[in-house]
């Protein structure tokens, strides 16, 4: 099961109807495999109907093809308020998306990251 954590910033900034969301965004032309990761609030109500919970918590919830790529990853999920929007970030390599399509590890001895 995947050890995702939530910084602080981050609960606080959910709101009570809300979880924070990973999407998956296709990129390439030949297949849904290729793509990338975007992360962002949303209501409850409004989560896709084959999202699937990531971690223990159940204030993360990631699209099916997000959700091949991170289950067993550590992942810590923070926000940073812009003004009057929230941002949402992760400690992701900006390119894990196409990593993962490549067969490139996320963490570990090959990655520019090093060991996690």
């Amino acid at each position: 099961m995947s050890r995702i954590s939530l910084t602080p910033a981050a609960r606080e900034s959910l709101r009570d109807d809300e979880v924070v969301f990973f999407d998956w965004h296709v990129t390439g032309l030949c297949c849904a495999d290729a793509g990338e990761f975007s992360l962002r609030p949303l209501r409850r109500s409004r989560l896709p109907r084959r999202s699937r919970r990531l971690g223990t918590t159940d204030l993360v919830y990631a699209h099916p093809f997000a959700w091949v790529h991170l289950a067993e990853l550590p992942v810590t999920i923070d926000c940073r308020p812009l003004w009057r929007w929230r941002r949402f970030t992760s400690d992701l390599p900006p390119d894990a998306g196409l990593r993962c399509c490549l067969g490139r590890p996320l963490y570990g001895p090959a990655s520019p990251g090093g060991n996690r």
